[in-house]
């Protein structure tokens, strides 16, 4: 595997990360089999894409690339799906998460 994959799988696991716990938060309204299976296969997938990824690059660095994924995709999430709104506090610890994941990446 190239290591100019490794971005795109890291990202490809926070996206599914991200499936994993937005159907957690769909659970408490439409709790089933079918969703609980989305929830399983979403983290395995997600975890399998993460082992890929750290086979070629740092450990800190995968971490820091999948969870700052996570939070700008879980960020829209909540604000589209679920129509949650953001203090300018939590707005200013996701620009921080960005940046940070930014810094770590460059």
């Amino acid at each position: 595997m190239s290591t100019s994959m490794i971005p795109i799988i890291a990202l490809g696991s926070a996206g599914l990360y991200s499936v994993a716990m937005i159907a957690m938060k769909f659970w408490w309204k439409l709790p089933g089999v079918g969703l609980g299976l989305l929830i399983v296969a979403t983290l395995l997938a997600g975890a399998t894409l993460e082992l890929a990824a750290l086979r070629e690059e740092r450990l800190g660095i995968i971490y820091t690339g999948i969870l700052g994924a996570e939070v700008v995709l879980i960020a829209i999430a909540s604000f589209c799906l679920f129509g949650e709104n953001f203090s300018y506090r939590e707005g200013i610890g996701i620009g921080l998460v960005i940046l940070g994941t930014a810094l770590a990446w460059a």
